[in-house]
């Protein structure tokens, strides 16, 4: 039964994709829906509405590093779909020969660890102009 599922990588591996993909354009848009349904007359909307001009705290510094990491994993993800399934079917082939190989989530979670590092190094950029603003 366990090879069965293995057989069937493919499916498993693009359900993953997208489903991560899917959670994370859930949380961008639920982010605009609330944004949008703020009403003017609070003191939060105002603020949401006028540029910030205090320096950022470590709650604001993590908040806008999520921000860039969920919206990297929305967008890149899915133009990797491709190559992890080649990958997934590179390492059927080396499992059904009793060799090494690294596990498809292995190989997904690394591609995710280096757009999250592209993520930091955007919200130190962000930080540092707004910084300077």
């Amino acid at each position: 039964m366990f090879e069965r599922i293995l057989e069937r990588d493919r499916m498993i591996v693009l359900g993953g994709v997208v489903g991560l993909t899917a959670l994370a354009w859930a949380y961008i848009v639920y982010l605009a829906w609330e944004m949008g349904n703020m009403e003017m007359g609070t003191g939060m909307a105002v603020e949401m509405a006028m540029p910030q001009m205090q320096s950022w705290g470590a709650v604001d510094f993590a908040l806008m590093f999520v921000m860039w990491a969920v919206m990297m994993v929305a967008m890149m993800v899915p133009s990797a779909a491709p190559v992890v399934l080649v990958f997934a079917a590179v390492n059927r082939g080396r499992r059904q020969q009793q060799g090494p190989f690294v596990p498809t989530g292995a190989f997904l979670l690394g591609y995710m660890v280096v757009w999250a590092g592209f993520s930091a190094l955007a919200t130190l950029g962000q930080w540092g102009l707004h910084a300077a603003a």
